[in-house]
């Protein structure tokens, strides 16, 4: 009896079954990306319409894929800059601290995530989920700070 007291106790104390209940596991359909600089109007990086989604496992594993709005096809060296310029992805093992998501990336569109870990502030609103990043330099506004702000919504 005791053994399968201790058993069923350390199946409720799994991470996958901890994980299950959080309510970041799911599917997420990306719905804004924007950046934010303080005394600027926000900046939607990827349009007004970005595509994407951002996939948790209750086993751990995050994926992720944004694209900007209007994408154009192309091979050529120019056209497939542009493509790579407005895009995003990623995957790897994730944890919640408190607010924190933080992403262990192991495979990214850009190099320089893999091997780092992607901090990002998250909060819940019914079934939406905003993601903010930590301050850092702005792309859009060249020598000032900026927030990006990510938006989903649980896809049912």
């Amino acid at each position: 009896m005791r053994a399968l007291f201790a058993a069923l106790l350390l199946t409720l104390s799994s991470p996958a079954l901890t994980q299950e209940a959080h309510p970041l596991v799911g599917t997420w359909k990306l719905i804004s990306q924007q950046s934010l600089v303080e005394g600027e109007a926000p900046q939607e990086v990827f349009g007004a319409n970005p595509k994407g989604y951002l996939v948790a496992t209750r086993e751990g594993r995050i994926m992720v894929l944004f694209t900007a709005e209007r994408r154009k096809g192309g091979m050529a060296d120019a056209e497939r800059a542009a493509l790579h310029k407005s895009m995003a992805a990623a995957t790897g093992k994730y944890r919640v601290e408190g607010n924190d998501l933080i992403i262990s990336v192991d495979v990214s569109w850009n190099e320089t995530w893999n091997g780092t870990e992607q901090r990002r502030h998250i909060r819940f609103d019914g079934d939406r989920m905003i993601a903010d990043t930590a301050p850092g330099p702005s792309i859009v506004h060249p020598g000032k700070t900026s927030v990006a702000r990510l938006v989903f919504e649980r896809e049912k």
